[in-house]
């Protein structure tokens, strides 16, 4: 039986939910990912990037990355690899990848490098744990909630992946339900674990089974999304590429912010890579003589050579990483459309010692500084603290009530998130009002939506602690 094989001609669908309702101008030179582009960089959503943290949370200094600033570099990254994966394709895999498709890589990964956040809750990726524990906790505490194994594993693994997906696809209301009405090959790509919350967090090696990209609510988009780009119950290639922009940008980034927050040294980040790095290698030995190279070629004037050094060193380590990528990426290129490559496409190549070593100075260092755990503490009990508020006004049967405290909050929720619950969510009840489900989606929708100074100021203002 001959396997499934995805082909680019599907994969670069340009379809959408909603038809066009404005005809293109004739000066419009753009193709449509370009156009995808567009309509998200001017959004709120990106906006409010910019006071979501990427590793420092509430931090106030202007050197050190927000999500906003890690999600544009995401996005310049994604741009470069792709246009050096197409150019390679063309020239030497012309069977494979036609030249009329020129210009849809970088296109679509500049697009799904700005996306790729949008769905993450304050406080990071501690922020996700909260939310996944409060929820574990909630479903023991209501055993008579009703919901599908596959609506309660959503909440209890609660995923910013499905969350950027579902906020790409349908929370940024402008129109209807179709949010930024993006292309289906943009979405397609934009899922990097085309999962639901029952089949993925698996334990299994497999990239795509790690977490899970979609819920319960977008079930069926997912399901056209899949027809349309030809899936076949894969992921997507783009999003091997967009998995690898975001690793590169936020693994060599870490590093020089850790640096210059004082979490790192010059002396332990050279030490990590040479505990790392195969010094019989010669790429791999250049790479760690590069370190010394910047180190003493500072002018002696300047303050901290270090911060120059690991500055400089970081784009280099960052040049060394695409080329591994590309160059990985393009051998694997029919297993890939096969379905026989499910990998983290970094830790497959020349730069895995390289990626090893930036993340264990990460998880090790950076991660377990003092007030980095201090500030997850603080967001710890900010999100509880607002979930705890918000599902239960969600779920009383007063929230439609001005007068009462479940009215007051429900009126908080932004209303642009009540106005999709309300109008255009997975179920209704028999009364026709959102299912439980949709509800209590509805209070992580708003929570994602806060930037961590919003979410720390709001959790004051209802517990009392200011006005």
């Amino acid at each position: 039986m001959a396997r499934h094989m995805m082909r680019w001609d599907d994969l670069f669908c340009d379809e959408r939910f909603r038809e066009h309702s404005v005809k293109k101008s004739d000066t419009d030179g753009r193709n449509a990912f370009e156009n995808d582009y567009s309509r998200v960089v001017f959004s709120s959503a990106v906006r409010r990037l910019q006071d979501k943290a990427q590793v420092f949370p509430l931090d106030n200094s202007d050197f050190i990355r927000t999500r906003l600033t890690h999600s544009l570099e995401v996005s310049a990254l994604g741009r470069s690899i792709g246009v050096s994966v197409e150019n390679d394709l063309i020239k030497n895999k012309p069977d494979l990848f036609d030249s009329r498709h020129s210009g849809k890589l970088g296109a679509i990964l500049s697009t799904v490098g700005l996306l790729h956040d949008l769905g993450n809750p304050p406080f990071g990726h501690f922020g996700e744990a909260v939310i996944q524990n409060y929820f574990r906790q909630w479903f023991k505490d209501h055993p008579e909630h009703g919901l599908s194994e596959e609506e309660q594993g959503d909440l209890i693994h609660f995923e910013g992946n499905a969350q950027s997906f579902r906020l790409a696809h349908k929370l940024q209301y402008l129109i209807d339900e179709n949010g930024f009405n993006l292309t289906y090959a943009t979405l397609a790509s934009l899922l990097k674990y085309p999962r639901s919350s029952t089949e993925g967090n698996q334990k299994r090696g497999s990239a795509s089974y790690k977490k899970f990209g979609y819920f319960q609510a977008e079930k069926d988009s997912f399901s056209k999304i899949k027809e349309c780009t030809g899936l076949g119950g894969f992921r997507h290639p783009i999003a091997f590429l967009l998995e690898a922009a975001d690793d590169i940008a936020y693994s060599a980034a870490d590093i020089e912010d850790g640096l210059k927050k004082n979490v790192l040294s010059f002396d332990l980040i050279k030490k990590t890579l040479g505990q790392h790095l195969d010094f019989s290698c010669e790429e791999e030995k250049k790479i760690y003589d590069k370190l010394d190279e910047y180190y003493t070629t500072v002018d002696t004037k300047y303050g901290n050579a270090s911060e120059i050094a690991i500055q400089r060193f970081r784009t280099t380590a960052q040049g060394f990483m695409i080329d591994a990528v590309v160059k990985t990426f393009n051998e694997q290129q029919g297993n890939i459309l096969e379905g026989r490559f499910d990998e983290d496409i970094i830790l497959a190549s020349k730069a895995k010692n390289l990626r090893l070593a930036f993340k264990h100075l990460a998880n090790n260092y950076i991660f377990m500084d003092k007030s980095i755990i201090m500030k997850e503490l603080v967001g710890q009990q900010v999100i509880t603290g607002l979930l705890n508020l918000f599902v239960e006004a969600v779920i009383s049967k007063d929230r439609l009530k001005p007068n009462t405290k479940a009215g007051k909050l429900y009126s908080l929720i932004s209303p642009n998130y009540r106005f999709i619950a309300e109008n255009y969510s997975s179920r209704k009840t028999a009364d026709g009002d959102p299912s439980l489900y949709d509800r209590l989606l509805l209070v992580t929708d708003f929570i994602c939506g806060m930037t961590d100074s919003y979410a720390f100021e709001l959790y004051q203002k209802l517990t009392g602690v200011r006005l």
